[in-house]
């Protein structure tokens, strides 16, 4: 995800990390294996998504991902359209992998600490349950909802920063964001879901480190990362020490490549991101799921800065990225279905 949307540590009992294998989950494609998937948003940003739906297909993936960008969107997935997707993914024998919905933050003017919105949160896990998405992925926030430039955006030369208003309190806004989360978890377990963080420069989490304090504080079960080595890579962190140090809460993934100076989203083996490496991490903890190709950045996705629909070069871009990490993978034995 691009991320443009329309305290002190003490032990609150979460599980110690062992590094032990996931176990597969009913709703894997096959027990055990890995397999290709994308989300909705590349090919069509904003919805209808019933045709872009087709047109993830025929390129090749078995999975997909749908997404609601704010509470008002979530009015799109009526049940009549819940029921038009769901048939469709059927007829093209696709498997819904996740559920993007970020829990909803916002700060007043001249507070200090921002609020969560839970009951807006909720409708968002009632319309994933109805959908049938086993995971729903959420980033954190950017501190006090702060104006903080798109890395993609930052100058390459110049002096660039953020601002800081003198009433902002950032031990409460961290405890905040632990208190949301961990609420935000219960919500998500009542309906039998997962919570995936999704990692992003400049917000409370952006890191495997951040990811882990975020799970020790709220105690959650079922909060996990998903595996974004795109924005992992910028942020300073080496990718395939994520996977070994997150182990079993390695929950989803999102894969696209980039130079390490800017969270760009390009087709795998476009940019320095060490895929080998990272499969060889997957394979040490015993990931199975979605390979998930987030192409944001790639000729012809749809994108945030325009909103219009994939052109034809997208698909192609979208082959050649599973075309480039099957090999990859089959240098591990590994083999991407």
């Amino acid at each position: 995800m691009s991320g443009r949307l329309v305290g002190s540590t003490h032990d609150t009992g979460a599980e110690p990390y062992t590094g032990q294998v996931r176990i597969p989950r009913e709703d894997d494609v096959s027990s055990g294996s890995l397999f290709f998937g994308s989300p909705i948003w590349t090919f069509n940003w904003n919805p209808p998504y019933q045709a872009p739906l087709r047109r993830l297909a025929r390129t090749g993936c078995k999975g997909f991902e749908l997404t609601a960008w704010s509470v008002d969107m979530l009015a799109y997935y009526t049940p009549e359209t819940i029921r038009e997707l769901k048939e469709i993914a059927d007829g093209e024998g696709l498997v819904l992998t996740n559920f993007f919905f970020n829990l909803p933050f916002s700060r007043a003017a001249n507070v200090a600490v921002s609020t969560v919105d839970l009951d807006g949160y909720k409708r968002g896990i009632d319309v994933a349950a109805a959908i049938g998405t086993p995971i729903v992925t959420s980033m954190t926030p950017y501190p006090f909802q702060s104006d903080v430039k798109p890395i993609l955006q930052r100058p390459i030369s110049q002096e660039w920063s953020a601002a800081v208003e003198p009433q902002w309190d950032w031990t409460s806004e961290y405890d905040a964001v632990v208190e949301g989360f961990a609420r935000a978890c219960e919500i998500a377990a009542d309906a039998g879901l997962r919570v995936a963080i999704e990692p992003h420069p400049y917000r409370w989490v952006s890191s495997g480190q951040g990811m882990l304090r975020l799970i020790e504080r709220t105690g959650a079960p079922n909060l996990g990362l998903n595996f974004d080595p795109s924005h992992l890579f910028p942020a300073g962190d080496m990718p395939h020490y994520v996977v070994l140090a997150l182990g079993d809460r390695i929950f989803n993934t999102h894969f696209s490549d980039n130079e390490g100076h800017t969270n760009a989203h390009w087709r795998p083996g476009r940019g320095k991101i060490d895929w080998k490496a990272i499969f060889a991490a997957l394979q040490a903890i015993g990931y199975s799921g979605p390979i998930t190709l987030e192409l944001e950045d790639a000729p012809g996705a749809s994108h945030w800065t325009h909103f219009r629909e994939a052109t034809p070069e997208f698909d192609d871009e979208m082959r050649r990225g599973m075309d480039y990490l099957r090999a990859v993978a089959a240098e591990l034995d590994i083999t991407i279905s």
